[in-house]
């Protein structure tokens, strides 16, 4: 097979590209719906897991795929409705034109709890926890719910597609995998595609080094034997705005985001912080992204990988499909390192202005603080080709005849895990007065900023002072 020129080191076309693009690919071999996280902690939970599961119903999927972290609090009434749910929309695990569409489920460290550790951590009397603690039944209760044996690594075959997941088993990895892989080798294909899944990410695959979550290394290790497996996996709930959140070294690895909702990377003004909050005192609160609720569609075809990636609270696609060229022979065609050379900077339109405000307002631990909040435009890609994906605000400072950087931020704007109509609004960023040097005049260079870290030219405020406001 050979790869298609016209897409060789994409990552991925818009919208009217692709679907002139999915013309030449053929006839789909197999549908898959891929998701994950969602735990589960009341049956309303289950509501836009539902919504989902009736997208890919109406795409015709041959099986869904579950990344793990079902139910929230490891009790089986939680498994329990999810797995009502499913033969809702799957009644006998079929669709409505009668053909099967597989379970492709497993278990993440949230459904595997004892007794012991879910009174450890969550408000539930000891009688349920004892009664409902899935972990030490793990087997009795995939059998129960979902009809079929529970193995802690197992492989079913979708339309002469195999499929391989591997339940949680610790936060080391999974126990045994390069064995297993080694035992069914054979029935492996080499022309062609294999699906690993797991709950945590593969060590240094997809969003690494900079999420957490990841395993040991050791799943790295035994895939990287197979140039043409594709794994996905969760944990880390990790948007699907993220290029990073796909990756290919030794072998393709991608990131399943999350149902209930996601994490933005840290260290950004409204994002979490590693360090102690004697440190650092963000100006903003953390980001609300719980209407994050993401998952793909894969679409697999001769010589090529489709993967839609959706959000199912606004019922929208969230960014241009990612292509997968096949075969895969290992060269990181879709490695960090080559698409950051490649991939376009954003830019803010022409004419936009930075504009500051001076007001007191709460920083995140709710102090009163005399602040100057930098305001300007979100950049998007229906207007400038490219949409940022983070920002950096830095304040510089006039001191005499020189000018200091004294302060540097990162920012997301408020809506950057959404479709980019989501995510019109002006972007924000506070500093406190005594961040700053006092009774200077300093401005403000704003630059939006793409998944691989490259920056587009600055925005400028004009000039303010730091000293205090004369009554």
């Amino acid at each position: 097979m050979q790869k298609s020129a016209a897409i060789a080191g994409a990552v991925c076309l818009d919208f009217p590209a692709f679907a002139e693009k999915v013309k030449t690919f053929g006839e789909p071999k197999l549908k898959i719906g891929i998701l994950s996280d969602i735990h589960i902690k009341k049956k309303e939970d289950t509501k836009y897991f539902e919504k989902a599961l009736k997208y890919f119903r109406d795409q015709q999927v041959d099986g869904v795929l579950v990344a793990g972290d079902i139910a929230d609090w490891a009790l089986e009434s939680q498994l329990k409705w999810f797995a009502d749910t499913w033969y809702s929309v799957f009644p006998k695990d079929k669709a409505p034109d009668g053909h099967h569409v597989e379970k492709l489920f497993i278990y993440g460290n949230h459904d595997i709890k004892d007794a012991k550790a879910i009174l450890k951590k969550y408000k539930v009397t000891p009688e349920q926890a004892e009664a409902e603690a899935i972990g030490p039944r793990r087997a009795e209760v995939w059998k129960k719910l979902f009809k079929e044996k529970w193995a802690p690594i197992y492989m079913k075959d979708v339309k002469g597609y195999k499929f391989i997941g591997g339940h949680f088993t610790t936060f080391d990895g999974i126990n045994n995998l390069d064995e297993y892989l080694t035992s069914v080798k054979n029935q492996l294909p080499t022309d062609k595609p294999f699906f690993y899944f797991q709950h945590m990410h593969p060590k240094d695959t997809c969003s690494s080094p900079w999420t957490w979550g990841q395993d040991n290394g050791k799943t790295t290790a035994a895939l990287s034997k197979y140039p043409n497996v594709i794994s996905f996996s969760g944990h880390s709930h990790t948007p699907l705005t993220d290029e990073k959140t796909i990756w290919q070294g030794a072998f393709t690895s991608v990131g399943t985001a999350s149902m209930s909702y996601v994490i933005p990377f840290g260290g950004r003004e409204n994002t979490a912080h590693t360090d102690d909050k004697s440190i650092i005192h963000s100006q903003m609160k953390k980001m609300n992204t719980k209407d994050g609720k993401h998952g793909q569609l894969m679409t697999v075809y001769s010589d090529h990988i489709t993967l839609e990636r959706r959000e199912f609270v606004y019922d929208q696609q969230l960014a241009d499909n990612w292509i997968i060229n096949l075969p895969y022979d290992g060269d990181g065609e879709l490695s960090f390192e080559r698409r950051a050379k490649t991939a376009p900077v954003p830019h803010f339109i022409a004419g936009s202005k930075v504009t500051l405000t001076r007001a007191m307002g709460k920083d995140r631990q709710d102090k009163e603080e005399d602040q100057i909040t930098v305001h300007f435009p979100s950049v998007l890609k229906k207007t400038m080709g490219v949409r940022a994906f983070e920002y950096e605000i830095q304040a510089e400072c006039e001191d005499y005849d020189t000018f200091k950087i004294m302060s540097t931020k990162r920012v997301f704007s408020k809506g950057f895990y959404l479709n980019e109509d989501k995510d019109e609004e002006e972007v924000i960023c506070p500093f406190a007065i005594s961040e700053l040097v006092p009774n200077k005049r300093i401005r403000f260079y704003v630059r939006p900023i793409n998944c691989f870290g490259k920056k587009g030219e600055a925005i400028c405020s004009d000039w303010i002072s730091t000293a205090k406001p004369k009554k």
